[in-house]
């Protein structure tokens, strides 16, 4: 004989078990099902790849709601090809992270918020999975907002490129293979004229200026004329010192200190001479020492006219030369 089938305990075990969903409804969805929210739309112009329903909506990294439908065409123009989502706005969270009325997305409130430069955009939540979300921002210096409604279904949040996204644009604007063609066509000019220097030549005289110059640092000539020198300067500085404290003969001192500059000049002259038959015919060196030879000489002859005129006037390192006298 079959048992009669017990109503009462399978009533009660579908009771239990509506009731432990609606427990469990209410544990996972309570932010939703005991706030109020608010649906806004949000235009994209860029590619929504990576974004997904549910994705969070923030501002400045605060979650205030999250991402309700995601959608390629919705009340637009034809010509219109941007892609629209709806967002779903939490007024709890606005309440507690913002401080602010649900009410500031809707209306005039939210018309003055968009003038004032109010902003939305796609940012990454990882580089590595490429997962998106909206991120709500303040960007004042932005130009004025485009919307796209036909009819105003709902509050409208203008976007604006991400910054990698605007780096792309800025890529993909560039004439690359313009610029191949430049940076080409100057590596070839540049070879070009790097291959008609004459760079054997220009070694070939380098190294003849040297070899001219060591000869001449090298020669005896030069060695003993600056020699020379040395002793004559020393007699001049002694020389100052006595005509500056006035003691001692000065005009015998001058007059021995320029006899011995006339002997380290004619040195130096007969130094120059030999200098010359050293240098190449062709040298630049043989001409700097054809001028500094010539202006010695001019200095020799000066010095030997003041020495003449102080053997005759040696008084005049004290006197003074004197000046002719002007006729009436």
């Amino acid at each position: 004989m079959s048992k009669k089938i017990n109503t009462t305990s399978i009533g009660l075990f579908i009771v239990t078990g509506v009731a432990l969903g609606v427990i469990g409804l209410l544990l996972f969805s309570s932010s939703k099902l005991f706030t109020r929210t608010l649906d806004c739309v949000v235009y994209f112009d860029q590619s929504l790849n990576g974004l997904q329903e549910g994705a969070p909506v923030k501002i400045r990294g605060v979650t205030i709601g999250s991402v309700k439908r995601v959608m390629v065409r919705s009340n637009q123009a034809t010509n219109d090809y941007a892609m629209p989502v709806i967002v779903e706005l939490q007024e709890k969270l606005i309440n507690e992270r913002l401080g602010e009325p649900l009410t500031a997305f809707t209306g005039t409130w939210l018309d003055e918020r968009v003038k004032s430069g109010m902003r939305a955009s796609l940012q990454a939540e990882s580089l590595v999975t490429g997962v998106l979300y909206i991120e709500i921002h303040r960007n004042p210096n932005l130009p004025p907002p485009v919307l796209h409604q036909i009819e105003p279904r709902y509050p409208e949040i203008p976007s604006e490129p991400t910054e990698i996204q605007a780096l792309l644009d800025n890529l993909a604007s560039l004439d690359i293979k313009g610029i191949s063609t430049n940076i080409n066509s100057l590596i070839t000019r540049l070879d070009a004229t790097v291959g008609e220097f004459k760079m054997a030549d220009i070694n070939a005289g380098i190294t003849n200026l040297l070899a001219s110059v060591n000869r001449l640092a090298a020669s005896p000539d030069l060695t003993n004329a600056l020699a020379a020198i040395r002793p004559t300067l020393d007699q001049y500085r002694e020389l100052g010192a006595k005509v500056s404290s006035r003691i001692g003969p000065l005009a015998d001192s001058v007059t021995n200190s320029l006899a011995e500059a006339n002997r380290t000049l004619a040195q130096l002259r007969g130094a120059g001479e030999n200098l010359r038959t050293m240098l190449a015919p062709d040298s630049p060196v043989r001409n700097d020492l054809d001028q500094a030879l010539e202006q010695l000489a001019g200095a020799a002859q000066s010095i030997a006219s003041l020495t003449d005129f102080l053997k005759q006037h040696p008084n005049a390192l004290i006197a003074g030369r004197e000046l002719p006298k002007s006729k009436p």
